[in-house]
């Protein structure tokens, strides 16, 4: 199955650098989308991205702040993500605030079932894809990710956390700007029924 890389950055230097090290580390053949322009937030960005890539091919959406990738790293959360029909979205360890990807170190191994992937590193299945399209335009930059997940599970797609791969990651290597996040988890609080 192809793949296809998206790295949304506001920087392309720094985007292509990540991007040539992911190629290279990935351990199979994939495309690289470098996505950059005006500072307009995550969701945007990404969705730019899945404009562009091949209607055949998983996504994997990727920060520009990864500074290490376990070798062979997309080519193992690939297989993880097709070793169960049900499997719909793959992330690997690394810094992360959402649990329980939060307590991971370097050199776990299995697969864990999760209820919610941080999208610094997410592997999408072209199915779920296909079948829920772009990231919801309503949000800016902070729980687009959330609101996916959420979706996909809604349709049958399980979240996975991959423990063989770990990726040496810069948590809000982009900064953190309070009007998105407020802006963005009102709509997601809204959207699950909380007040």
């Amino acid at each position: 199955m192809p793949i296809d890389i998206i790295i949304p950055t506001l920087d392309h230097v720094t985007g292509a650098s990540t991007g040539s090290l992911a190629l290279l580390t990935a351990g199979c053949d994939a495309r690289l989308l470098v996505v950059n322009g005006p500072r307009r937030g995550f969701t945007a960005t990404v969705n730019d991205g899945l404009a562009q890539v091949r209607a055949d091919a998983d996504v994997c959406i990727l920060n520009d702040d990864i500074h290490w990738f376990t070798h062979g790293w997309l080519e193992i959360l690939q297989r993880a993500l097709y070793s169960n029909p049900h499997y719909g979205l793959a992330c690997p360890t690394g810094k992360s605030r959402t649990a329980p990807m939060a307590k991971a170190h370097i050199g776990g191994t299995g697969i864990e079932p999760v209820n919610c992937i941080p999208f610094w590193c997410v592997l999408i299945r072209h199915a779920v894809l296909a079948q829920l399209g772009p990231l919801d335009s309503r949000y800016i930059h902070y729980a687009s990710d959330s609101d996916y997940c959420d979706r996909a599970a809604a349709a049958g797609w399980q979240s996975i956390w991959v423990r063989d791969v770990y990726l040496e990651h810069q948590a809000h290597g982009s900064g953190f700007i309070h009007e998105w996040a407020k802006h963005d988890h009102e709509i997601y609080n809204r959207n699950r029924g909380h007040k």
